[in-house]
C-alpha cells in the first residue's frame, strides 16, 4: 500500500518510520508521565509518627517524674519534695537519727507484752525535728500493719500511731505493738499516704526471743535488810543475761531507806505472814533500762518523802501508799500502770507528768489525800486512762493542769 509523508507529501518507502525527504517522524508518540514514587510520603509519615512517639515518651517520662511515687525503706528512708529533704527514721528512745531495721524483744512464753516504736521525721539539712509539722501538713492518711512471714494467727497487734513527746528527743509518731511470747517474728509496716499522691512505706522487723523468769527467795539471796536487798539486786543485774528476768519473793519484813532499781527490769513480790507484810519505810526509785517493765506487787509503802519515783516503764499492783508528800510520781518515763492500789493520807496520791505512751490507772482507790491525781507537765501528748477507780474525800480529786488526754471510765469521783 502506497502512502505519502503527511508533512511534505513525498512517497514513502514501505515500513518507513520517518520521511527520507523531510526527516519528520511518522510514528504517533504517546505523552509519557513520569513514574510516581511513594517513598517520600512514607518518609514524611514516618517522621511524623516518630515525632508523635517521641512526644508520647517524653510526656510519659515527665508524668513519671512529676506524678505520684512509692518510696520504701527498711528502718528509714529519705524523701524529697518541693519544700525540702526529709529523713524518716524508725528508731528507739536512744537516738532519733539512727534507723532501727530490726529489734529483739525478750518475752515470757505465756505473757502479753507491749513496747513503743517511734517514727521520727527530721529535716535533712539541719537535723531539725519536723515530725508534727510533716504529719499534720503533708500526710493525708496513715496505717501501721503487722505482716507475718507466712499466713498464720500470729497474735501480734499494732494500734494506730499518735503524736507524742519523747523525753529529751522531741516529737515522735508513735505506735504500740503488742504480742505474746509465743508470737512469731513479724514485720511492722508503716504506710504514709501523702497529700501530693506519694506513698512512703517503712518496714521494721520484730524478733521475739523467749524470756526466762528466774525466781529467788530469801533462801537463795540475802534480802532481810535494805542493804542486803540492794546488793543482791545489783549483783543480779550484772550477772544475768538479757534473756533472764529475776523475780524476788521478799520476806515479810520492814525495809528502811530507798531502793534503787537502775539495771535491767526486776520483779519484786511482797508477802504477808501472820499479819506482818513486806513494807518499805522509805521509797523505790526506778530508772532501769530496756523496754520490759519493772514490776512491784503486794508491797506496803509508808512515808514520808516520795514513795515511788519512776523514770522507766513500771507496773504496780496490789500495793498501798500512806503518809507521803507524793506517793507515786512518774516524770518522763515511757509509761506507768497501777492496778488494785490504795493511796491514802498523802499530800499527793499520784503525780503524773509522762511524756509518752498510754498510762493506765485501774481499780485503784484514792482517799483522804490533799490531791488524789495530779496530771502536770509541759506536754499533753501522753494518754492517761483512769478505769474503775474511786476518788473520794480528797482535797482535790483530780487536777489535770497539764491538759493530758484523759479518759474516766466507770470511775466514781466524790
Amino acid at each position: 500500500m502506497d502512502r505519502s509523508c503527511p508533512h511534505c507529501g513525498k512517497p514513502l518507502p514501505d515500513g518507513a518510520s520517518f520521511c527520507p525527504y523531510c526527516a519528520h517522524g511518522l510514528n504517533r508518540r504517546q505523552p509519557l508521565e513520569p513514574p510516581r514514587y511513594v517513598g517520600g510520603q512514607l518518609r514524611r509519615a514516618a517522621r511524623v509518627l516518630g515525632l508523635l512517639i517521641l512526644g508520647a515518651a517524653l510526656l510519659l517520662g515527665l508524668s513519671n517524674a512529676l506524678g505520684p511515687k512509692m518510696y520504701t525503706g527498711q528502718g528509714g528512708l529519705t524523701y524529697t519534695d518541693r519544700d525540702g529533704v526529709y529523713e524518716l527514721v524508725l528508731g528507739d528512745n536512744g537516738d532519733r537519727f539512727a534507723p532501727v531495721a530490726e529489734y529483739r524483744v525478750w518475752t515470757p512464753l505465756d505473757e502479753e507484752h507491749a513496747r513503743f516504736t517511734n517514727l521520727f521525721i527530721n529535716e535533712a539539712m539541719t537535723g531539725g525535728d519536723v515530725t508534727e509539722l510533716f504529719i499534720q501538713t503533708k500526710v493525708s492518711s496513715w496505717h501501721v500493719e503487722v505482716v507475718p512471714d507466712t499466713p498464720m494467727d500470729h497474735g501480734v497487734t499494732c494500734g494506730e500511731p499518735q503524736l507524742v513527746a519523747v523525753s529529751g528527743m522531741g516529737t515522735a509518731f508513735q505506735c504500740n505493738p503488742r504480742w505474746t511470747g509465743r508470737s512469731p517474728d513479724v514485720t511492722i509496716r508503716w504506710t504514709l499516704n501523702l497529700k501530693n499522691g506519694d506513698t512512703l512505706c517503712l518496714d521494721q522487723r520484730q524478733i521475739v526471743e523467749p524470756l526466762e523468769l528466774r525466781r529467788y527467795t530469801a533462801e537463795d539471796l540475802p534480802m532481810d535488810t535494805m542493804q542486803q536487798l540492794q546488793t543482791s539486786i545489783d549483783r543480779l543485774a550484772e550477772e544475768l543475761p538479757p534473756d533472764v528476768t529475776p523475780e524476788l519473793c521478799l520476806p515479810p519484813v520492814e525495809y528502811e531507806g530507798t531502793l534503787i532499781l537502775s539495771g535491767l527490769p526486776v520483779r519484786l513480790y511482797g508477802s504477808e505472814v501472820d499479819g506482818q507484810r513486806t513494807t518499805i519505810r522509805g521509797g523505790i526509785r526506778v530508772t532501769g533500762r530496756g523496754y520490759n517493765a519493772t514490776r512491784l506487787c503486794d508491797i506496803a509503802f509508808a512515808g514520808p518523802g516520795i514513795g515511788l519515783w519512776a523514770a522507766a516503764p513500771l507496773k504496780v499492783s496490789g500495793c498501798s501508799f500512806r503518809g507521803y508528800e507524793t506517793a507515786v510520781t512518774c516524770r518522763g518515763s515511757d509509761w506507768i500502770e497501777l492496778y488494785d492500789c490504795l493511796l491514802t493520807e498523802n499530800d499527793v496520791g499520784l503525780s503524773l507528768a509522762p511524756e509518752m505512751g498510754n498510762n493506765m490507772v485501774e481499780r485503784c482507790r484514792f482517799t483522804n489525800n490533799g490531791t488524789g491525781v495530779l496530771l502536770s507537765g509541759e506536754t499533753s501528748k501522753a494518754l492517761v486512762q483512769v478505769i474503775n477507780c474511786v476518788l473520794e474525800q480528797n482535797g482535790v480529786n483530780l487536777d489535770n493542769r497539764g491538759g493530758f488526754a484523759l479518759t474516766l471510765t466507770d470511775t466514781a469521783v466524790s
